[in-house]
Parts: C-alpha cells; structure tokens; sequence
C-alpha cells in the first residue's frame, strides 16, 4: 500500500466513526501480526486524548501501536523496548516540533495553553501522523 492509500483508509476508517488512534492504526494494519477486530478493540480507548480527556493526541497513541506492533516482542527485551521507545519519542518530538503540544485539547483549541499552537482538524492530524510512521516504520539496528 502507498501513502496516499495509507491516508484514504485512516481517513475512511475515522469517517465510519472509529477514533483517532484506531483510525492511524488501521492504516498500517496491512504490515503488523494483528487482525483489524483485535486493533480497533485494542485503540478504542485511545481517542479523544485518551479516554476523552483532550491529553496525548490520540493520532499519536495511534502511532505508539503501530510502532509497538511493527518492532515489540513478545518477551521482555530492554534493548528493543529502548528502540521502540527512541522511535516513538522521536515520532512524538517531530509531531510537537510541527504543532506546539501534543495535547488534544491544547491541538484542537479546546484547552487554553501560553504555548504557541499550531491548531489543526483531527483528520489534519490523522493525516500528519500517517505520514510520518511512514519512516519510522523502517527497520535500524538498535545501538
């Protein structure tokens, strides 16, 4: 699948109704060892910044799925939790970079805030975050 169809079918899966995290999550599903039942289960709790409390953009909780999904194990291993967690914190770190928060509230205009935002629509965000798992979907040695 490319980006664009990528795009279409978050974009899609969050018209049917389904949250923000589910809606990222399902763009990626063709890639991860995970049925869409057991992902959009699993993200449902994630939307709204996280059970509706307008915190942790859900598009980016979204992505921590994806990312988990694609590189976690199912053992406990520091070295790929650390990697797994370098590539979420960066994904999180450029998604701020671009906005000025990663809180739903804050993103969205509902929260007042002294930092500068850069306010978008929730399929702006979905969008945004598709395409940037796009590189960090790409296997790196771990240091």
């Amino acid at each position: 699948m490319n980006i664009e169809e990528r795009v279409r079918v978050a974009y899609e899966t969050h018209h049917e109704g389904y949250n923000c995290a589910q809606a990222v999550f399902a763009a990626y599903l063709d890639l991860l060892d995970i049925s869409k039942e057991d992902a959009m289960k699993t993200a449902y709790g994630f939307g709204g910044g996280l059970g509706m409390t307008r915190e942790i953009c859900g598009t980016l909780t979204g992505g921590a799925m994806v990312l988990g999904q694609k590189f976690g194990k199912e053992a406990a291993d520091v070295k790929q939790k650390q990697f797994v967690n370098k590539k979420v914190a960066s994904l999180c770190k450029e998604f701020e970079e671009s906005h000025g928060s990663v809180i739903c509230g804050e993103l969205l205009g509902l929260r007042e805030t002294d930092k500068k935002v850069n306010r978008q629509t929730c399929d702006e965000l979905i969008e945004e975050v598709v395409r940037l798992l796009e590189k960090y979907m790409v296997k790196e040695e771990i240091s």
